[in-house]
């Protein structure tokens, strides 16, 4: 049965089915290949997997982002980014990845990050100079940042999948030291090529006129501190902040930017249902294949299998963190989590390695595959602003991916990059 349903699966991925339908359809071909289950176990497991209150955050994070997104306040994080790091060599460069850490905070999502913010940099860049591949490989490695730091949407899903205690608060505390590292990885990597190759310094902002920047941009800055306050503080559950940050994201687009209007409103709702729903219909999906994948037996001789190699977690995570990099090339990180999770947390439990660490491991890897080619979505939006072919972006994309990787191991080797914060915080246990 796991054969017939994992070989399925990516028969249906050659063929260029789309993520859901391949869950779907293969799932129905395990059904029927092992002749003892009925058929409606895959309505009935569709069901389990859509019915959870945690997953009503996932709406509510997408129409926050999105509200943010059409509500004005791009401007004011580029204008804030570029007074603090705009003065040196390679300046625009920097302020690219610089807004792009402090959009991750508002967003939870990549492709909304590199839409909202490459529209307007990638241009910029390329007008002072820049090339548009190098333009555009920086732009989408600094929006891997937006299921990093939180909120973020994977993380949320790897907390309801993995198992039962793994607390999404921890989580999202857990992603903050990750995401600043790959941050400042960039802006060193971004930097070094800008002195190389000569990039222009823009014009530098005084500094008695930064906290005039600050102030406008403040209201934006305030979502994820609102946001991880409420959920640390134990005040609201992770469901209720994301509703909360609608609502704060409506009254400043309204009333504190005035970008926000009535008629803007209905295409923003629109696009969050789409999202919403291709969301959904992934996990939906994913449940009842997840749950023939375990009962194949499948995760347990992988497990086996892993552990008969060594039983050093270094190591395991390492090996696991190869595999993952390699399925990144060919998947997006959201139906590769449905399908690894329940192969890989038995493995990382039975040689000790906290779930609240291994998950951050996870979604980091997974979220470099969205600047991997042939998958990776950051890069054909980015390529996109441009106006440049992929191999010119993939030819500049190789310092960024190289810092990504470094983070990566960092991460991987040292787990109090990610759990000091939630046992500082939160009193994480981990």
């Amino acid at each position: 049965m796991g054969t017939v349903l994992i070989g399925g699966f990516f028969v249906l991925l050659a063929l260029s089915f789309p993520i859901g339908f391949a869950l779907g359809l293969s799932t129905m071909g395990a059904i029927w290949a092992h002749g003892g289950l009925p058929m409606s176990l895959l309505a009935q497991r569709t069901l389990v997997g859509a019915d959870s209150y945690a997953l009503l955050a996932i709406p509510f994070f997408i129409l926050a982002g999105n509200l943010m997104n059409g509500g004005g306040i791009t401007d004011q994080i580029i204008k804030l980014a570029n007074a603090m790091v705009g003065r040196f060599r390679g300046g625009l460069a920097l302020t690219s990845v610089t807004a792009a850490m402090i959009f991750s905070g508002l967003s939870g999502s990549a492709a909304a990050d590199a839409s909202a913010l490459g529209k307007v940099l990638i241009p910029a860049m390329k007008k002072q100079g820049y090339g548009g591949g190098f333009a555009a490989a920086l732009m989408a490695s600094a929006c891997v940042n937006g299921p990093i730091i939180p909120p973020s949407i994977p993380l949320v899903i790897y907390g309801l999948s993995a198992a039962k205690g793994v607390s999404i608060i921890a989580l999202f505390l857990g992603g903050i030291v990750p995401g600043v590292l790959l941050g400042l990885s960039l802006m060193i990597a971004a930097y070094i090529i800008a002195v190389k190759r000569n990039y222009p310094v823009s014009e530098a902002v005084p500094l008695r006129e930064i906290p005039k920047l600050i102030g406008p941009a403040m209201w934006a800055l305030m979502m994820p501190v609102i946001i991880l306050i409420g959920v640390t503080g134990g005040v609201v559950t992770v469901t209720e902040s994301a509703t909360i940050a609608v609502v704060y994201a409506a009254l400043v687009g309204f009333f504190v930017y005035r970008e926000l209007t009535l008629k803007s409103i209905w295409p923003i709702l629109v696009q969050t249902a789409l999202d919403t729903a291709l969301v959904m219909f992934i996990i939906a999906l994913s449940s009842g294949f997840g749950w023939l994948l375990a009962v194949s037996g499948l995760p347990r001789a992988s497990a086996a299998w892993i552990a008969s190699v060594s039983s050093d977690p270094v190591i395991i995570l390492m090996m696991i963190n190869v595999f993952l990099l390699i399925i990144g090339i060919f998947m997006e990180p959201l139906p590769a989590m449905f399908i690894l999770i329940p192969v890989l947390v038995p493995v990382v439990q039975a040689v000790g390695i906290d779930l609240v660490h291994f998950g951050l491991v996870m979604v980091f890897n997974l979220c470099l595959g969205l600047i991997t080619p042939p998958v990776g979505i950051l890069l054909y939006i980015c390529a996109n602003f441009a106006e440049v072919k992929l191999e010119e972006e993939s030819r500049e994309l190789g310092p960024f991916l190289a810092a990504g990787v470094v983070v990566l191991i960092i991460i991987s080797v040292f787990p109090s990059t990610v759990l000091w914060l939630p046992r500082v915080l939160v009193g994480y246990a981990g």
